[in-house]
């Protein structure tokens, strides 16, 4: 077998890393469209008082059916990909179509309808309120007895065997 020449080496070289870099980006591609987020849309008052909530609006998230919010209200929407068109149709008969691009890091996202209408920074990672379970005496102790028959004083005396 004789050895390659250099200039067919370097062309395979060149090839197989232009396939590398082709295979790599068709991946990236793939993943950041077929991403899953869910939006939560919220109507409510900024937190910080600089914008009130809508009284009354409609939300349609890429074609989607359209979402109907009163003031206070939050609903979510399931979306696939790093951008999104939304249609707002707010109670006066204005319609808005606004874009929104979230993070790929992220799954579930706050959406501030009153923000986004404003032209303020909406999107925001969606963070639950810690609800801490009731106290309970037993809870982790696994060596704590369920039984009633399985505690010493509720054991029935036998007799001692002959």
């Amino acid at each position: 077998m004789t050895a390659l020449e250099p200039e067919v080496r370097q062309r395979r070289l060149l090839v197989r890393s232009v396939l590398v870099l082709v295979y790599a980006g068709v991946i990236w591609l793939v993943f950041s469209l077929g991403k899953g987020h869910t939006l939560i849309l919220d109507n409510k008052d900024a937190e910080d008082g600089s914008v009130k909530a809508v009284e009354s609006l409609s939300v349609s998230v890429d074609g989607q059916d359209p979402i109907d919010l009163n003031a206070g209200d939050r609903d979510m929407a399931k979306v696939q990909g790093q951008r999104h068109r939304l249609e707002i149709t707010v109670k006066d008969g204005q319609k808005l179509v606004r874009r929104v691009s979230v993070p790929v890091s992220e799954d579930v996202l706050l959406l501030s309808l009153p923000k986004l209408l404003a032209g303020a920074a909406a999107v925001s990672p969606f963070v639950p309120l810690d609800v801490a379970p009731p106290a309970d005496e037993q809870q982790g102790n696994s060596n704590a007895f369920t039984s009633p028959s399985a505690t010493p004083e509720a054991a029935p005396e036998k007799p001692a065997a002959p």
